[in-house]
């Protein structure tokens, strides 16, 4: 009898064999496998080529399957070869055919899988992929120098709240990005990993930096002791760089954190110089009880309510009553104080006169500089014009005159005022009256919509402010946004410009210019801009020319004139410290040295250095100091 033959044919065969069974057993099987490897396998912290190599293992694993279940039978005796079929079915080249289609597909699956999980970890491990003219992040290439640090919450084994711990690590990051010219993520972005799950590198990924710094504090609630424990992870290579564990009495709490910010930059960095560590030497010491005082009353004041108001008042009056050498609760008291009065307009001259006394003794105590120079930005800021009348009432004479010239000198300086309200705890607490400043510490944070938010609502209640129109088209730039920014940027046009003859050109220029898909389209536009601007004699910023030279990937020239931006005083020099917009150049010692002279001029502030002379360009009109 001639033999069957036929699709139909082999189909029975392969239910006869058995093969559709094995093959449907195993789907359902791999199925369930890979299903319990994504739920376990990230319990014990598995990385991720585990479960991708466990998902091509599946694939590559049907054919051998369905071979296998072709040839051998499982029978009661154990496994036996399949007996050819007694109704003469003759199967020619259908199910080599059929094995090798599928065993194809399974390679080719297996293939893509690969390709783009390579592709991915391209994409996370850094931006060097990237066009070079775009502005990056840091870079998480394990070879690429560390720019960018994250401190994660510290581990509270405290007994009691974990006051102590929460305020430790802010105070670490801030002394942290005082000494170090590295970008140090704000405790704000980093607060929401406190209790989560995440790897470290993922961690340190999401927020662009290249190493995490996680530790502990240890404490009782009658101790005069504590113990810090730290490692710093290098996040690219998984691995530690540095893990230390300080133990000292609470009097020394506060060269404790400067010592463990210094530790922590000195690994990174290498050797910051033997003055600093002389420095750290001389941090004076706290009574204890004065300073968990003070913890309680910031705690208090972060509750931004009229009670808490009061209370962290009464906190900063007893820590300052424990320890009379102590200037931090002094000066926080003055700031308390601000926050009293009822408006700008009238001004009890009794509170100013306690304002006044707290900010003279912070000041002649040392130790809170910083602290005591914002508090004479805000109070400024807080009676305004009516400053020397108000005074005059507290201070006679010469003193009046010369406590009015300290305060303008102050809050007229633009460099060392933004600096103060920017990027000190105090004015960032006390100088949130303006707009310009929170929009500022929003993109600080990362918090890039939320900044948007903010400068959207400034330029359309005044469209003359121009580091508004900055920050927003700043907050497009950073999300990698050009498109955004070019409409930022039009707008800006015709806020400013109105629908003029030059306005016309100029956005037409833009649009000529710009391609979306080539983001060095934008810098070159912006380059041309400043440049146009420049030639009829109107002021542009060195920080902005920096910046746009940088977004060329001009590192050279982004470094020249941010040499010219420090000569001038520019303001935005401040950005330096918190944008990761200047990540590519922190591993540059010429940018290291420009943050140094920076940090001297806004923390001195005053004019220029004898032999620095003029300006060797004007700044950006419509640029002043953010009030």
């Amino acid at each position: 009898m001639k033999p069957k033959q036929g699709l139909g044919a082999f189909w029975r065969e392969l239910r006869r064999r058995h093969v559709v069974r094995a093959g449907g057993v195993y789907v359902a099987a791999a199925f369930v496998v890979l299903q319990l490897g994504e739920i376990v396998l990230p319990a014990f912290n598995a990385p991720d080529w585990v479960l991708q190599s466990l998902v091509v293992a599946a694939f590559l694993g049907l054919p051998v399957v369905l071979a296998f279940a072709w040839v051998y039978d499982l029978t009661p005796e154990g496994l036996a070869k399949t007996r050819q079929s007694p109704g003469g079915v003759k199967v020619t080249m259908a199910p080599r055919l059929a094995l090798l289609v599928v065993t194809s597909i399974s390679v080719a699956l297996g293939l893509v899988w690969f390709q783009r999980s390579a592709a991915t970890g391209d994409a996370s491990a850094g931006t060097d992929a990237a066009p070079a003219a775009a502005v990056r992040f840091a870079s998480l290439d394990p070879d690429a120098p560390i720019t960018a640090i994250a401190v994660l919450p510290l581990a509270d084994f405290a007994e009691g709240d974990d006051l102590f711990a929460r305020q430790l690590h802010e105070e670490i990051i801030t002394q942290l990005s005082l000494i170090t010219s590295l970008r140090i993520v704000s405790r704000t972005s980093v607060e929401r990993y406190a209790d989560s799950d995440m790897l470290l590198p993922e961690i340190a990924a999401e927020l662009g930096v290249q190493a995490v710094v996680t530790g502990s504090v240890a404490m009782t609630s009658e101790s005069d002791s504590v113990r810090i424990t730290l490692q710093l992870l290098h996040a690219a290579t998984d691995t530690h760089m540095l893990s230390r564990t300080f133990q000292r009495e609470m009097k020394d709490i506060l060269r404790l954190q400067t010592e463990v910010a210094v530790e922590i930059a000195t690994t990174v960095q290498g050797e910051l110089g033997e003055q600093l560590i002389d420095e750290v030497e001389q941090v004076a010491e706290v009574d204890p009880e004065a300073y968990r005082a003070f913890l309680q009353g910031k705690s208090e004041l972060e509750q931004r309510t009229p009670g808490g108001l009061q209370a962290a008042l009464a906190s900063f009056d007893r820590s300052a009553a424990l320890d009379p050498s102590f200037s931090l609760p002094v000066a926080w008291r003055a700031g308390v104080r601000l926050m009293q009065f009822p408006n700008r307009d009238s001004v009890p001259p009794e509170l100013l006169a306690q304002v006044l006394e707290d900010v003279r003794r912070a000041e002649a105590l040392g130790g809170a500089e910083d602290e005591v120079a914002a508090a004479r930005v805000v109070l400024f800021d807080q009676i305004g014009a009516g400053f020397a009348g108000v005074n005059a009432e507290v201070v006679e004479g010469v003193e009046a005159t010369a406590e009015v010239a300290r305060f303008v000198e102050a809050a007229g300086d633009s460099l060392r005022r933004r600096y103060l309200l920017e990027s000190t705890r105090f004015g960032r607490r006390l100088g949130r009256g303006s707009p310009v400043v929170e929009g500022h510490r929003l993109l600080n944070e990362g918090r890039y919509d939320s900044a948007a938010v903010v400068f959207t609502a400034i330029v359309e209640a005044d469209p003359n402010v121009a580091p508004a129109w900055s920050g927003l088209e700043e907050a497009h730039l950073l999300q990698g946004n050009h498109a955004g920014a070019v409409g930022v940027r039009e707008q800006r046009i015709l806020a400013t410009q109105g629908e003029t003859p030059d306005a016309a050109a100029s956005i037409e220029a833009l649009h000529e210019t710009f391609e979306e898909d080539d983001p060095a389209s934008y810098w070159r536009w912006r380059q041309e801009h400043n440049e146009g601007l420049v030639a009829r004699g109107e002021r542009v910023s060195d920080v902005e020319m920096a910046a746009t030279a940088l977004g060329l990937g001009d590192h050279g020239a982004a470094l020249a004139h941010l040499e010219a931006a420090v000569r001038n005083r520019d303001p935005a020099l401040v950005s330096l410290m918190t944008s990761s917009m200047w990540d590519p150049l922190r591993s540059d010692p010429r940018f290291t040295d420009i943050v140094r002279r920076a940090r001297e001029l806004w923390r001195r502030g005053g004019g220029p250095r004898a032999g620095e002379g003029a300006p060797d360009r004007p700044n950006t009109p419509g640029r002043p100091p953010p009030r």
